[in-house]
């Protein structure tokens, strides 16, 4: 689901976009960027960041506002704006959603023409798919995290009940409750939409895991 979102987004964007989902503490919960790799270069080594007005706008306001008028709103000491018009993003637009302490930011750029208002109406919208999607996700209980992760790994459900210390029945239990919450019918998709969100590692997926032998994933 969140890689359809990405790519819909990306399709949108011909420049590149930007995306932090649920920015906490400064930092994202998952982040996107499809920018021109020079820009993304010069960005990071001038720490840009800290005074990106696009940014800026994000952390302070919920909704979408154009680069063209950013730039009579908010200050841009490191000139992040000409900049960016240098490295061929001419035109953007910011959106945000999501409370102050959680929210999630996009920035989407264009070379040719400013973004129509149905285009920055569907980025909104996917960008909120997004943030609702992973504000559920993130919140699961770490026992059920713990219960996909022994399935991810390759266990038997005997194996699994056996390391987590649980019945056959709270096994069962917790798989489908880690189903409902990230959107899915079954255990092998509900894997890979806890890795593409960050809550499982990808080398868990090998099906092997301390000497256990490849077992089907349990229904």
């Amino acid at each position: 689901m969140l890689n359809r979102i990405d790519t819909a987004l990306a399709e949108l964007a011909p420049r590149g976009i930007m995306v932090g989902y649920h920015v906490r503490f400064s930092r994202p919960v998952r982040r996107v960027c499809t920018y021109p790799s020079s820009w993304i270069t010069d960005y990071t080594r001038l720490n840009m960041i800290v005074a990106d007005p696009s940014v800026i706008w994000c952390i302070q306001n919920e909704g979408f506002i154009r680069w063209t008028d950013l730039v009579t709103q908010i200050a841009d000491p490191l000139h992040v704006m000409r900049q960016a018009a240098d490295a061929g993003l001419n035109f953007g637009v910011s959106i945000s959603c999501g409370l102050p302490q959680s929210r999630s930011l996009l920035g989407a750029a264009r070379s040719d023409r400013e973004f129509t208002d149905p285009e920055i109406a569907r980025m909104q919208d996917l960008l909120q798919q997004g943030h609702t999607l992973l504000d559920r996700a993130t919140a699961m209980r770490p026992i059920l995290v713990e219960a996909l992760e022994a399935i991810a790994c390759g266990m038997t459900y005997e194996q699994a009940c056996a390391h987590l210390g649980i019945s056959r029945t709270a096994l069962r239990y917790r798989l489908h409750a880690a189903r409902a919450a990230l959107g899915v019918e079954d255990n092998p998709e509900a894997i890979r939409r806890a890795i593409d969100l960050g809550l499982l590692s990808s080398n868990s997926y090998t099906g092997m895991v301390k000497g256990l032998p490849e077992a089907p994933s349990p229904t």
